[in-house]
């Protein structure tokens, strides 16, 4: 893993309505709740727990942010925990060629009414498009957002979101985590340098955001993330529940493709991650 970001924070969804996507992910998926659905005048979004990132679903009031061509539903981006402090993240980015806007802070009242910062965001500019963003997300210790405890920090929110996927052995799906994104691009050689000198990955093996996250980059003629690849325990399980509530988009033997309100959610078994 580089230096510059301990892992994927959350992934990003941009829907028409988060209701639909939140209920199958977090009733029929039986995934954790990592952020329970909020209404507000802006969005209406929620968060759930994937076993090595969050997912986050965001419906927003308007989306005149996003070009024609990358309209909900859509995998809008992932976020990228920093290694602490967020400026070293960002020297190190430099150093691989890649510029960041300046960091934003957001803000609220804790519950003495002290203004503190929840997180703190910078966008990866060579790495990003209207269509795709790709950002440093870094929590506060003192995060006071709702409706998370201020005595918990973000690190010790997510090992327990953790630990209760699995104790209830991934849900139905058996789902282990993310295990992959396909991004398309209009330059996959430039992106593919940009990502490599990043994460550290070599020449001739795969990029890997994570270790147990690959980034596959294809010809594009936007840069846009065109599906996530989650992994899980038993395909043949996983088949038999998807094909019991008719969520079973296709099959091809080795992924299956869940009908994800068109989206493109893949499923497939993976060997166990090393200790």
């Amino acid at each position: 893993m580089a230096s510059s970001y301990r892992s994927i924070d959350h992934v990003m969804l941009r829907l028409h309505a988060a209701e639909p996507l939140f209920q199958l992910f977090s009733e029929t998926f039986g995934l954790p709740v990592a952020w329970p659905l909020q209404r507000t005048d802006f969005a209406t979004y929620g968060w759930v727990h994937l076993g090595n990132t969050d997912l986050e679903l965001w419906a927003a009031t308007a989306n005149g942010d996003l070009p024609d061509h990358a309209q909900p539903p859509l995998i809008h981006g992932f976020a990228l925990e920093p290694a602490s402090p967020l400026a070293e993240s960002l020297e190190h980015a430099m150093e691989a060629g890649i510029t960041c806007k300046p960091p934003r802070a957001f803000q609220s009242e804790n519950s003495r009414g002290e203004s503190v910062t929840n997180f703190t965001n910078s966008v990866l500019l060579e790495l990003s498009a209207p269509s795709c963003c790709v950002f440093f997300c870094e929590w506060d210790r003192r995060a006071a957002l709702y409706p998370w405890p201020e005595t918990a920090t973000p690190v010790e929110r997510r090992a327990q979101h953790r630990q209760a996927l699995q104790d209830s052995g991934g849900g139905p799906l058996g789902i282990t985590g993310l295990h992959a994104l396909r991004m398309g691009t209009p330059d996959v050689q430039t992106h593919q340098h940009r990502w490599r000198a990043l994460t550290g990955s070599q020449p001739g093996h795969p990029i890997a955001v994570m270790p147990d996250v690959c980034l596959e980059l294809v010809p594009g003629e936007h840069l846009l993330i065109e599906s996530l690849s989650l992994s899980v325990r038993s395909l043949s399980i996983a088949r038999a529940f998807l094909s019991s509530r008719h969520l079973l988009q296709a099959d091809s033997g080795d992924v299956l493709s869940v009908a994800c309100e068109g989206l493109q959610l893949h499923l497939l078994e993976t060997a166990p991650a090393l200790p």
